[in-house]
């Protein structure tokens, strides 16, 4: 993705809690800018709460936070 100039990374999916944070966290590892689209991902919560830890975490390492619609406000 850096060869093609690509450096925003939008990310949304299943779980908030496993797959979206360690992608977060890869991503940013790599240097890249990352926003959560946070009205389009969902979290397993095997334990209560463990979708708006992920999330928290997320956003102490770097992450921003957005929803799709202000994907839409952007263009």
């Amino acid at each position: 993705m850096k060869k093609l100039g690509i450096r925003k990374i939008f990310i949304a999916g299943l779980a908030t809690d496993y797959c979206v944070l360690n992608s977060v966290k890869d991503a940013l590892a790599e240097g890249y800018e990352v926003y959560v689209l946070t009205d389009a991902i969902r979290a397993v919560d095997v334990n209560p709460g463990d979708g708006e830890k992920a999330l928290e975490e997320m956003i102490r390492a770097g992450a921003k936070t957005m929803t799709t619609e202000g994907i839409r406000q952007r263009k």
